[in-house]
């Protein structure tokens, strides 16, 4: 079930990405910047469904500060959008060998798309098919 849930995270991880820079949205960042933020969302709902409430704050936490980084950069640049994908991936790879809330195919799922998604548009920087 793991690998599968790694191998769907990083097809959907691609085609987003694709899907980003086809549509426009990483010329202007704010598709990338809300991508991040969204994506640092899901662990709060899971706390709140699991009704934990050390859980919920933690989570409310870190979403705070990938939003955070979000709004940062959508402001300075889709570098720290990247990077902050990636982080949030490596985040998820950690929440794979702890009590985790929510699903246990989510860590694994979201770290791969959040590492694929983060480096395929690191890669479109770099190639100039996205902006800084």
């Amino acid at each position: 079930m793991i690998l599968t849930a790694v191998l769907i995270g990083a097809v959907c991880g691609i085609v987003t990405a694709f899907v980003l820079l086809r549509s426009g949205m990483l010329r202007e960042r704010s598709g990338a910047a809300m991508l991040l933020a969204a994506i640092a969302a899901f662990y709060p709902v899971f706390a709140v469904i699991e009704a934990d409430p050390l859980a919920i704050l933690l989570h409310l936490a870190i979403f705070a500060g990938f939003t955070a980084l979000a709004l940062r950069g959508f402001r300075d640049g889709l570098y720290l959008i990247a990077g902050g994908l990636i982080a949030h991936g490596i985040f998820d790879v950690g929440l794979m060998f702890t009590q985790i809330t929510g699903p246990a195919w989510w860590p694994p799922f979201c770290a791969s798309f959040d590492i694929i998604a983060g480096a395929s548009i690191l890669r479109l920087i770099q190639t100039g098919k996205a902006p800084r």
